[in-house]
């Protein structure tokens, strides 16, 4: 795959962000997550992910949102990565992430997912990528009224998982056997989170300025949000769509989101999962997949539930 070209580019926070959403791009069909974060979201969770090298033209947030198309990257899937450039957001705000290792928790289905791209020598690079996480994050927070004790690690959310109980800092910072995220980071958190604390009052963080005006809504009527050659109408109008919309087939909005039928939980899949209503194998993916759902997301759910 050739490097990337963003669909819109903004200024937000003092960060240059390149929009590109895998929920518009997705030419190898990766899972992708399914659960609306829409009138949700309670904070910012922030991870560390190791520097690469790249090539002329290019930065390592741009190849990092390569490979998560590629599907290089397993199954996570972030909102934005972050370098000491710009940011390259992968997933709209009103889709929940896979990132924080905990599930159906909080921190995947109500934190939208920064990952900071640095490495262990926390040189002049590393830190100007630090510098542009920080900037993002006081922007978001700022954006959905959220204060800094809604600024989360990984950790926090694996401790949570496990168990662990006590303060959101205490949470932030206490160690974990499964993972120390952002591990760059967390040796000085309290002084990033100073420096998120001190862009949010310094007013930085302001709304988004687009370069381009926004797209116009479109509803359309396909079998699966992937499969455009099946679509039978795009309509500005829901209920229009709705009343063309046959057995079989759903209205999805701009970005990719179901919108009608309403889609069930995971939980609801999940239990169907294991009643046997989606058949086993390669026909379970396939049939998830087409109504819309991660395949690997409702089966860690089954997972779970099977223990």
């Amino acid at each position: 795959m050739a490097i990337l070209k963003p669909d819109n580019k903004t200024t937000f926070g003092g960060v240059t962000v390149n929009e590109y959403l895998l929920t518009k791009h997705n030419p190898n069909h990766i899972a992708m997550p399914s659960v609306s974060m829409e009138g949700k979201i309670i904070g910012v969770t922030v991870h560390n992910t190791a520097w690469i090298t790249t090539v002329a033209g290019t930065t390592p947030a741009e190849q990092y949102t390569r490979a998560t198309a590629n599907g290089n990257m397993n199954d996570v899937r972030v909102h934005y990565y972050v370098d000491n450039t710009c940011a390259w957001q992968n997933l709209p705000h009103s889709l929940s992430g896979w990132h924080a290792a905990d599930g159906s928790g909080n921190g995947n289905r109500r934190t939208i997912a920064i990952e900071c791209i640095m490495s262990s020598a926390y040189n002049a690079t590393d830190k100007k990528s630090e510098d542009n996480c920080a900037r993002l994050a006081a922007a978001l927070l700022k954006k959905y009224n959220l204060g800094i004790d809604h600024l989360y690690t990984h950790t926090h959310w694996l401790n949570v998982r496990d168990g662990k109980s006590g303060s959101v800092d205490y949470l932030n910072t206490a160690r974990n056997s499964y993972k120390m995220c952002p591990l760059y980071i967390l040796p000085h958190w309290a002084e990033f989170k100073k420096k998120v604390q001190g862009y949010m009052n310094a007013g930085s963080a302001t709304a988004p300025t687009p370069s381009a005006p926004a797209a116009k809504q479109l509803y359309r009527v396909r079998k699966s949000w992937f499969d455009a050659k099946s679509q039978i109408g795009a309509f500005s109008s829901l209920e229009n769509a709705r009343r063309a919309c046959k057995v079989g087939y759903a209205v999805f909005d701009s970005s990719g989101k179901q919108v009608y039928p309403v889609k069930k939980s995971i939980d609801e899949i999940a239990h169907e999962v294991i009643q046997g209503k989606w058949g086993n194998g390669a026909e379970r993916k396939k049939r998830l997949t087409n109504a819309g759902y991660g395949y690997n997301e409702v089966q860690k759910r089954v997972n779970a539930l099977m223990k």
